[in-house]
């Protein structure tokens, strides 16, 4: 099985059994109201927090291979008290990851409208080894996780080029480069999709923090 259909078929699947959901969310956060009506109003906001640990707090992880976790954590955070961490190992090798903000709750009216905003950003702090590490955004439907809900996948590193260093930085991407793909749909983004390729013993922690929609300048 290729790379790519593991990455487009794994959280459909067997990921499930994965899942950590965290706590409810304030009522007054439109991206994660329980009535899809109510998701439009985003597109008003100059700031769309889908993750922050405290306010926005909701979610739940997928992982492939299954000895890495991805959750939330009280040890490292950027802002508040607890931040995502992806926590993985490898062998020159292939790792996926993802955080869907809804639950894997699937529809076709329940999602983000990042529609008239312009960038996507999350903060990330590394623990371990350089990877290649690439991201995408994922769509919701009526079916979960199809090849056409998939946005274009990007290289992290040419937004943010130090992130290795084991300080925190803020990754900003234009939208631009991520949603211009063909049957995405971005009224109705849910996911976070993460791609590493690791090279020999790599034991790693990437703590993420902050995600969010805005627009805002990517750096």
């Amino acid at each position: 099985m290729s790379r790519e259909m593991t990455m487009h078929s794994y959280a459909a699947a067997a990921t499930f059994a994965l899942v950590l959901g965290a706590g409810p969310v304030a009522a007054s956060t439109p991206a994660f109201a329980e009535d899809p009506a109510l998701l439009t109003q985003v597109t008003h906001d100059a700031r769309v927090v889908v993750w922050d640990g405290e306010t926005a707090n909701v979610g739940s992880g997928w992982v492939n291979p299954t000895r890495s976790t991805f959750a939330a954590q009280t040890s490292q955070a950027h802002s508040g008290a607890s931040a995502l961490e992806l926590k993985f190992s490898g062998n020159s090798e292939w790792i996926g990851a993802g955080w869907n903000w809804f639950n894997f709750k699937t529809g076709d009216d329940i999602g983000t409208d990042v529609t008239g905003l312009s960038t996507f950003s999350f903060w990330i702090k590394v623990q371990g080894k350089p990877v290649q590490f690439r991201i995408n955004l994922q769509c919701n439907g009526t079916v979960l996780d199809t090849p056409e809900q998939h946005s274009a996948r990007v290289d992290v590193l040419s937004y943010a080029p130090n992130i290795f260093d084991g300080h925190w930085h803020e990754v900003r991407i234009p939208l631009r480069d991520l949603i211009e793909s063909e049957g995405f749909n971005p009224r109705v983004v849910s996911q976070l999709q993460l791609d590493l390729t690791v090279g020999p013993d790599t034991h790693n922690s990437f703590f993420i923090d902050d995600i969010s929609f805005d627009n805002r300048p990517a750096k």
